[in-house]
């Protein structure tokens, strides 16, 4: 079990963070964009254009945004550009845009001219154009089995790959095309393809890149790469799962013929990464994260900091307790570090003790929902017996777990073994039902049904599952929460496109009421009040995210919070006193650095 120094240090990374840092002789930031989601927001792809007036962000699960860099402004006008709808696209060369979108009953990749020749893509392709924009290079999307196909548009070869393909780059003349390919183990290798020769040569092995899309950037001479990457060693799997560990990324210069390394951009706690050269210029993005429990009363007011570095809070049957997550969202280490903390609250609503781990192992753990008698705790994770590379690496599984709860040492049971992006688990009132949400493998993703697990707490184990018949109005039920007496089940219901309804049914599924239709930007959450009376939930509130209250019955709802933060994942304290949820503020960053 790793120790609680971990969250210590975290919290000195964000106090840093926070109070600003030295910038190097000639950095500048050149644009800075806040996100009002959660974890979504840190694995945005960002990409300039040739002539760097313009950046796409490329979201987790949405659709592309255009931005102006000299006004700061999204513009998608520019990005429509005669399409009804655009799902992503990507900058090819000096000819503009390249889209995948909709007109009319036409669904295809679209040249910047829409009129010109139609592109014979895959609709999932992720694809790189030479300056002159007369090479391209693409792959498809989670697919490692089809390769790389590079070359020009009509004589397209297929190079066997053998991994997943997460950034590449033509050199500045078009003649060379390299990758950096993450192989199953963990380590990542930086490969050279010579479309016109038709040649395939790796040229530097044990990179500790990330598993995740990103960027390369070729030196404007050819003779070096600029990639992102956690450390200059190879890397170590077992350290992937530390909070505490330093594995931020950093940009560094890669000699093609030497293979050596040495960092050029790096800052402490925060990933720097996508870079690219434009002109004399080197770009990238960094992320800006700081995330907190707070606390505030429960009818309202100001949330109040308990503690820094956490996220999702859960309470103690006592009320005298608040479990949560904790780690950074490092890019070299998806939700790999993720562990779980617990700090005492006095009647005052402040922290009372130092945090102290409860929950810890290899992949991501969600906080502990302790059971009403206070004997267990049940949560979610992707617990996997030895230190895997990734988020989605084999030997991982996807479950809500089972354990005594002052002990954390004693044996984890799991409860289920079919979970898809399972959610936290919550206890019914009279303890003796799991309630939680999860995609239905070989289903839609992004689907969540909601799941009931009947429990057997004396000897400890599920009796059974059932999947709850959810009304068809109901599209997919991210988050829920029992209502205090147990007899009905309040659901955040994400209708897609940003939009949220939250309904009310019966405790095995039936008798929907809608209360309101709302804007949200992520998994907000939500809860009951102690007197079952209202609702408590996240919304959107201008360009941040903040906490309401509705009655049970209907009717308006009021706002709770005017934070400075984003306020998501409320949690009512079983006495009815306190919301506990989480502070959440990032922004993504735009860095401009002349090259030597």
């Amino acid at each position: 079990m790793r120790r609680i120094a971990a969250l210590s240090v975290f919290a000195l990374l964000l106090l840093g963070l926070a109070a600003g840092q030295t910038r190097p002789p000639g950095d500048a930031l050149v644009f800075e964009r806040p996100s009002n989601q959660w974890f979504e927001g840190p694995s945005v792809h960002v990409i300039l254009s040739p002539d760097a007036h313009w950046a796409l962000f490329k979201g987790f699960g949405g659709q592309a945004q255009l931005y102006f860099l000299k006004t700061g402004h999204e513009d998608p006008q520019t990005l429509a550009n005669g399409l009804d709808h655009v799902q992503t696209a990507t900058f090819c060369g000096e000819r503009g845009l390249v889209r995948y979108g909709e007109r009319g009953s036409e669904k295809r990749w679209f040249p910047p001219d829409v009129e010109n020749k139609k592109l014979q893509l895959p609709a999932d392709a992720v694809f790189e154009c030479s300056a002159d924009g007369s090479e391209i290079a693409y792959f498809r999307s989670g697919e490692l089995e089809e390769g790389l196909f590079a070359g020009p548009l009509d004589q397209l070869k297929n190079y066997q790959v053998a991994g997943r393909i997460t950034a590449m780059a033509f050199t500045p003349d078009g003649n060379a095309l390299y990758a950096v390919v993450f192989r199953p183990e963990g380590e990542s290798s930086l490969i050279r393809i010579l479309p016109h020769a038709q040649t395939t040569r790796t040229i530097a092995n044990n990179l500790d890149a990330s598993p995740m899309p990103g960027s390369i950037a070729v030196a404007p001479d050819s003779r070096s790469i600029y990639v992102a990457l956690a450390t200059a060693a190879g890397p170590h799997n077992e350290a992937r799962h530390h909070p505490e560990a330093d594995r931020w990324l950093k940009i560094y210069q890669l000699d093609l013929a030497t293979g050596a390394r040495h960092v050029v951009v790096e800052s402490a706690g925060q990933d720097n990464f996508g870079p690219q050269v434009i002109g004399s210029n080197l770009y990238w993005s960094r992320n800006l994260i700081s995330d907190a429990i707070a606390i505030l009363p429960a009818d309202g007011g100001e949330a109040k900091e308990l503690v820094s570095g956490g996220e999702v809070p859960m309470w103690s049957p006592d009320s005298k307790r608040v479990g949560y997550t904790f780690g950074g969202w490092r890019l070299a280490d998806w939700a790999l570090d993720l562990d779980a903390a617990v700090v005492s609250v006095d009647e005052k609503g402040q922290r009372a003790s130092a945090p102290a781990v409860i929950i810890s192992g290899y992949h991501e753990d969600f906080p502990p929902a302790w059971s009403p008698d206070g004997h267990w705790i049940a949560f979610h994770s992707h617990r996997s017996k030895t230190p895997v590379p990734e988020y989605s690496s084999a030997g991982a599984t996807d479950d809500i777990y089972l354990r005594r709860a002052d002990d954390p040492a004693a044996p984890e049971i799991r409860v289920t073994d079919f979970g898809w992006e399972t959610g936290p688990a919550y206890w019914s009132p009279d303890g003796q039902k799991l309630l939680y949400s999860s995609w239905v493998r070989g289903g839609e993703p992004g689907i969540d049904k909601l799941y009931v697990t009947i429990m057997d707490l004396e000897i400890g184990r599920a009796l059974r599952t059932e999947m709850l018949a959810l009304p068809a109005e109901i599209r997919s039920a991210q988050w829920a929460a029992w209502s205090p007496d147990g007899k009905e089940i309040a659901i955040e219901d994400n209708r897609g496109a940003g939009k949220r309804s939250l309904w009310i049914v019966h405790a095995n599924g039936s008798q929907p009421v809608k209360l309101l239709d709302y804007q949200g930007t992520t998994y907000g959450g939500l809860d009951w009040s102690a007197d079952g009376k209202a609702i408590i939930y996240s919304a959107l509130a201008g360009d941040g995210v903040q906490l309401f209250a509705i009655p049970r019955e209907g009717g308006a709802p009021r706002q709770l919070t005017r934070d400075s933060g984003n306020l998501m994942h409320p949690r009512v304290s079983p006495d009815g006193r306190w919301i506990a949820c989480t502070r959440l503020a990032q922004s993504r960053q735009i860095w401009r650095r002349p090259l030597p």
